[in-house]
């Protein structure tokens, strides 16, 4: 396991890259200057001053021209000054010049001078000198302290904790030690970007990273996902107790961050939330990384400022999800799905033009369950049209519920997904029977088909999807790129828009495969005349990347999570106070 990153990023300027220098007068004999070279094997160049101006010599060109041809350069060229000799035009560069501007610099000169020492010059005199080589060394290191670091607090980056989580993960499953992961959002910092600007609220997440860095232990590392939230990684001991271990770890860094130092102004002050997942005998990184953010939203909805823990996480909590006796039809009797809402955004603007109502398990014993704790047994058991016919009823009641309390801030439609084996069944009756008992019109109804869903299936429904669409209902495919539907269904469906697969979003901004991939789905969605939605934004400079390729319509925890009704309603009534 790594050890806490919270660093100072490598230097980005020549200053602190600049070596010293030997200088000589003008007026030095070459011999005199060939004995400093002969004296030192680390000498890579001398400046040459004449009062006026400073030159260089560098001392692979000037031992080949001593050595001059047959042996004899020595004889004829030590009385000669070495001002005749000096190159008069070097690279001279400011100490602060950035080493990426230093590079491109360095790159342009000619080529008989590319691999010659650059000048560095601080208040008009020489502070130093540098080679190409070490430029390029340092522009290296600094590329690749970018892309494992956030480059607001120097600590860790969402990527590389995703990396170390799958490495910790495969060789917990070897060593039998547990995998932990705490997930931490800061309790108000909306609160100080909408009072005193974004400025201080960029302060806020520095000084917290420093504290949270400043808590950790050895071994344990320290991440920044994103916005307001950040990560713990940490290996647990077979030996110790999961819950006192991730419970004494939460409320660590729940005290780290509300300590109050004195670097920031009253006003400015956070709490935080703390979720903390241990894994099981099998740690699987997608589930630890899923119930740990569940777990931080508890104790967000708790009152924030706390801890809470979830133990056991893969295949073993999995085991015993299954093998209770709940199933998905109990879980509807008995009243324990819950839906959240999760914004679709125009990313030019940020305005909400659109919901995605997102299910959860309020499960009696295991807390709160994402959708990948209980799908796959509720699909072995036959349960999903069941699960799809419930939320679609509840999704209709509560968006009916929006328009009507909040019609000008309402978004203009919600989008409910739909499981293959329910567009095997008569999904035009079911919907119309949804959108009749709660008055919802149609056009404020989208429905998400995955790519998933097998041709045959698709080709049986197509009459019925038609027939929604009359009805006003959208049609949106989900997870582009993920499956392997039929570009010519794909033409023939009566679609108003697809979704990209955030694995491809994920991967836009570094990775040139899946920035190609997207911009092939948004070319081709572009080119059928129906939206394009980008799933899984997380970075602004996935936003950015995005809006470059002209999709429009994003979602993803960077532009808004997923939360219950009362909490986005209560978000549009303030919007709605805000426009009065």
């Amino acid at each position: 396991m790594e050890g806490t990153w919270g660093g100072r990023a490598p230097q980005t300027t020549l200053h602190r890259l600049t070596r010293p220098v030997l200088t000589v007068a003008a007026s030095e004999t070459c011999g005199r200057v060939d004995e400093l070279f002969r004296a030192d094997d680390t000498l890579r160049c001398v400046v040459v001053d004449d009062g006026q101006r400073r030159g260089l010599v560098m001392r692979e060109s000037f031992g080949t021209m001593m050595a001059g041809p047959f042996g004899f350069g020595r004889a004829l060229r030590s009385r000669q000054l070495i001002g005749e000799l000096t190159d008069w035009s070097p690279l001279r560069l400011s100490a602060d010049t950035p080493v990426e501007a230093a590079a491109l610099l360095a790159r342009g000169r000619p080529a008989n001078q590319t691999y010659d020492d650059v000048l560095v010059e601080e208040d008009g005199a020489v502070a130093g000198r540098i080679s190409a080589a070490e430029i390029f060394d340092g522009l290296a290191r600094l590329y690749a302290h970018r892309a494992t670091h956030d480059e607001l607090t120097g600590l860790a980056n969402r990527s590389f904790l995703l990396d170390r989580l799958a490495a910790a993960c495969a060789d917990a499953g070897r060593g039998g030690d547990r995998v932990l992961l705490a997930y931490v959002d800061l309790d108000g910092l909306k609160r100080i970007n909408d009072t005193h600007g974004h400025q201080l609220g960029d302060a806020v997440l520095v000084v917290a990273g420093q504290r949270m860095a400043r808590a950790a232990l050895s071994g344990e590392l320290v991440a920044r996902l994103g916005g307001d939230e950040f990560a713990v990684l940490a290996r647990l001991p077979q030996s110790e107790s999961a819950e006192a271990a991730a419970r004494a770890l939460g409320e660590r860094y729940v005290l780290a961050v509300t300590a109050h130092d004195g670097h920031l102004a009253a006003g400015a002050t956070v709490t935080a939330s703390v979720g903390v997942a241990v894994s099981g005998r099998v740690a699987d990184p997608q589930s630890v990384l899923s119930e740990a953010d569940m777990a931080m939203y508890q104790a967000k909805q708790s009152g924030g400022g706390r801890t809470a823990v979830v133990t056991g996480v893969g295949a073993e909590l999995s085991h015993r999800l299954g093998a209770s006796d709940l199933s998905m039809r109990d879980a509807i009797r008995d009243g324990q799905l819950r839906l959240f809402y999760q914004p679709i955004v125009d990313v030019r603007d940020g305005a909400i033009v659109g919901i995605e109502a997102l299910v959860r398990w309020l499960h009696p014993r295991l807390g709160l369950l994402a959708p990948e704790r209980f799908l796959p047994e509720a699909n072995r058991a036959g349960h999903v049209p069941d699960l799809d016919r419930w939320v679609l009823n509840q999704a209709c009641a509560d968006m009916a519920a929006i328009v009507r309390d909040h019609d000008g801030q309402a978004p203009p439609r919600m989008n409910v997904n739909v499981s293959a084996a329910t567009l095997a069944l008569s999904i035009d009756d079911h919907v119309a029977a949804a959108l009749a008992a709660s008055g919802l019109p149609g056009n404020r109804l989208a429905l998400e088909i995955s790519e998933d869903a097998d041709l045959e299936t698709l080709s049986k429904a197509m009459p019925r999807l038609e027939k929604l669409r009359q009805a006003g209902v959208g049609l949106v495919l989900d997870d582009m790129g993920s499956g392997s539907t039929s570009l010519r269904y794909l033409s023939r469906l009566p679609l108003q828009g697809l979704k990209i697969d955030r694995t491809f979003v994920g991967g836009v901004v570094h990775n040139t495969g899946d920035y190609t991939v997207v911009k092939l789905l948004a070319d081709l969605a572009h080119g059928l005349g129906i939206g394009v939605t980008a799933e899984g934004v997380e970075t602004p400079d996935q936003l950015a990347a995005l809006l470059d390729l002209g999709i429009h319509s994003a979602q993803g925890f960077h532009l808004g999570r997923p939360q219950p009704l009362e909490a986005f309603a209560a978000k549009l009534a303030s919007a709605g106070e805000a426009a009065r």
